[in-house]
């Protein structure tokens, strides 16, 4: 059976080149949008392995931070479902790269937090829609590598935090409405968990 893929074109080795240049990203975070209204600012805790503090629906113009409180280094990914897609998020995330990537749009750059730490910049969420946070660094992955160290072989291997369940949906709602309650225990709504890319 085919392993399914990040719908971001995430897989481990990507997301880990991200983590080497999250340090210059994080210092030129993208520059805030007059038209877009404000909303609120939200925490989204990062733990291992499990988003917290991020409600089930938000209003556009809340920006998304990301603290992390695990013990393994963290991302923020965000996503939303483009006008008119009419599948759930779990048949999305078993499509190729891409061909998902027709179908959803990345919200910014990833947001990256060593353990202990708070991610800089924030992702603004301009539009109504439906979204979905995830994580696609590789488990047992706890700093940043160096930009011109080898990867561990068996880091790469590692199933990455998505696959753990470090992944959950919400909606954008119109500016100005009320923040929504956190979700319970299940980070996606009938959706199983999401079998580790292929090495």
């Amino acid at each position: 059976m085919k392993s399914r893929r990040s719908l971001l074109t995430l897989s481990a080795s990507v997301s880990l080149a991200l983590a080497v240049a999250a340090p210059a990203v994080a210092q030129s975070p993208s520059a805030p949008v007059a038209s877009i209204p404000a909303g609120p600012a939200i925490t989204v805790v990062a733990t291992d392995y499990h988003f917290g503090g991020l409600p089930t629906t938000v209003p556009v113009g809340t920006v998304l931070g990301l603290d992390n409180q695990g013990a393994e280094l963290h991302e923020l990914i965000v996503a939303r479902k483009n006008d008119g897609v009419t599948q759930t998020w779990e048949e999305l995330l078993a499509l190729p790269n891409d061909e998902a990537l027709q179908y959803v749009t990345p919200v910014g750059e990833p947001l990256f937090a060593a353990p202990g730490a708070v991610a800089e910049g924030g992702l603004t969420l301009a539009q109504e829609g439906e979204y979905i946070a995830l994580c696609f660094v590789p488990q047992g992955m706890t700093e940043f590598p160096a930009p011109d160290a080898s990867i561990d072989p068996a880091l790469m291997a590692a199933p990455p935090h998505v696959a753990l369940g470090m992944m959950q949906t919400f909606t954008v709602t119109p500016a100005g409405t009320e923040v929504g309650p956190l979700p319970s225990a299940m980070p996606m709504d009938h959706a199983s968990p999401v079998a580790s890319p292929a090495a």
